[in-house]
């Protein structure tokens, strides 16, 4: 009988090992998918940064473009307020 009691206690012993193996398993993988989640979460994000960085930058361009148009139109008018200017000088 003793023998039997061994048996199943060691048995037992290993069916508790295996569990907590599985468990463990168990536990790894949903850690792995948490991070995974995360690492793509984190390179979509980066994506939509680099995006708005790209349509900001292009937007800013479009503002310098114009900025210098309109300079350019204030330095001929100022030319041609000079030459206005030097035509009515006696």
């Amino acid at each position: 009988m003793n023998h039997d009691k061994d048996s199943d206690a060691l048995w037992n012993a290993i069916h508790q090992i295996e569990t907590s193996v599985k468990n463990a398993q168990n536990d790894i993988k949903k850690l792995f998918l948490h991070s995974v989640r995360h690492e793509i979460a984190i390179e979509t994000l980066n994506k939509k940064v680099d995006a708005n960085q790209q349509e900001n930058r292009e937007r800013f361009n479009r503002i310098d473009n114009r900025l210098d148009n309109i300079d350019n139109r204030f330095d001929k008018v100022e030319e041609t307020l000079a030459i206005i200017v030097n035509h009515l000088k006696p």
